[in-house]
């Protein structure tokens, strides 16, 4: 009750001296905006920036960790570098989701083609959908990937190679690997390529039919860690390579080690939020001088209100009543600036992050970060008028 009673009359004074106290709540209210707005904005930027450097189309961290063999022939042998053995080890390891190879690039392959009893070395397409416009026979169709049809097509430099002219190689095989796939249409020879070249796509094969009979080109040399959220990638990288140079399969035949963009996020990320925090701080600045302004107040406010102090001295109000009557004063006055404050920091922040297409993050810790700190500068500006209004002497206010 004393403390309802005692806020009431901080209220009525605050409202007594409404200009004076509106512009005291001034300084609070652009300190705190410009703290939340920077806040708000810098970490949607690191949030950004940490995106973008995440591979793949998941938002979360993904660690590559990749075998370099001590002799270079182990990469044209049928041997895995990285085993499933050492998959199992990564897997357990704490802030590891998911384990898995690298996912296969089909955009350039590269075989060995039997041509007039030569082999040739031939750029493979893989089509999803519909294949090159032909000159002869038909195109690929989403049909032919889906029932993974052994069909290809070729550019017209080869049918003539293997069948003297495009039309003779319609419904004719090509041989790739043991696996012979039937010639549905013949396209256009890229300019400026020769018969033999291999510069441009020269044979177009439906994705499912290439990894049903071609396998996916696995690289085996390389493993993919994704991460759960809020894990820090170079700690978890680490603990890995420790636990396959110790455990690892291929352990005494290579080194182990990690290549991936993901461990700079750890060190981006540091940088940009001690840059906000620092500039943060630069705009904190404005707090420090708004809440000498709320103590040049208060100091006002008692010298002003010294019969008041007496009265209820009087009455029996008791030194610490009066020094809580001011402190709430003092602490309502920033507390209220705080809030507006904090809503203009984030009109700003989100019409700043609009204008330059840049996310605004917010969170519980801006909320507390305004609360927080302008109540503190309402309390530590108003300990001293307020405990000087305490120590006033009765007797010297009723003289």
């Amino acid at each position: 009750m004393k403390f309802y009673v005692n806020w009431r009359s901080s209220l009525g004074s605050i409202f007594k001296n409404k200009k004076r106290s509106a512009l005291t709540m001034f300084g609070i209210i652009i300190g705190i905006a410009a703290v939340i707005a920077i806040l708000s904005i810098g970490r949607g930027f690191e949030r950004d920036t940490i995106k973008s450097l995440t591979p793949g189309e998941s938002s979360k961290l993904e660690v590559n960790i990749t075998f370099n063999p001590d002799d270079p022939a182990l990469y044209y042998s049928n041997l895995d570098m990285i085993q499933p053995s050492d998959m199992e080890i990564v897997r357990n390891l704490d802030g590891v989701e998911k384990v898995s190879y690298p996912k296969a690039d089909l955009s350039y392959i590269y075989k060995d083609i039997p041509i007039k009893n030569k082999m040739k070395n031939k750029r493979i397409g893989v089509v999803k959908k519909q294949g090159k416009p032909v000159l002869y026979g038909r195109s690929l169709t989403v049909y032919d990937n889906e029932t993974q049809n052994k069909v290809a097509l070729v550019d017209e430099g080869i049918a003539k190679s293997l069948y003297k002219s495009g039309k003779a190689a319609i419904g004719r095989g090509i041989e790739i690997e043991d696996q012979v796939l039937t010639i549905v249409g013949v396209f256009k020879e890229a300019a400026g390529q020769s018969m033999f070249s291999a510069e441009e796509t020269s044979i177009q094969v439906p994705r499912k039919t290439y990894i049903h009979f071609f396998g996916n080109d696995q690289d085996t040399s390389s493993l993919v860690l994704t991460l759960r959220q809020g894990t820090k990638p170079n700690k978890v990288a680490d603990k890995a390579i420790k636990k396959l140079k110790s455990n690892g399969a291929m352990r005494d035949q290579g080194e182990y080690q990690v290549a991936d963009t993901a461990l700079m996020t750890d060190g981006i990320s540091d940088v940009l939020s001690t840059i906000t925090l620092f500039v943060s701080a630069v705009a904190g600045i404005s707090l420090f001088i708004a809440g000498v302004g709320v103590m040049n107040m208060m100091y006002i406010s008692v010298s002003e209100r010294t019969k008041e102090i007496g009265i209820r001295r009087a009455l029996g109000a008791t030194r610490g009543a009066i020094r809580t009557q001011f402190l709430l004063e003092g602490v309502t006055l920033t507390l209220v600036g705080g809030i507006i404050g904090y809503l203009l920091g984030m009109i700003v922040a989100y019409a700043v992050g609009s204008a330059m297409n840049i996310s605004v993050s917010v969170d519980l810790f801006t909320v507390l970060l305004a609360v927080g700190v302008s109540s503190g500068i309402g309390l530590l500006f108003s300990v001293m008028p307020a405990s000087e209004a305490a120590k006033k002497d009765l007797i010297d206010i009723l003289r």
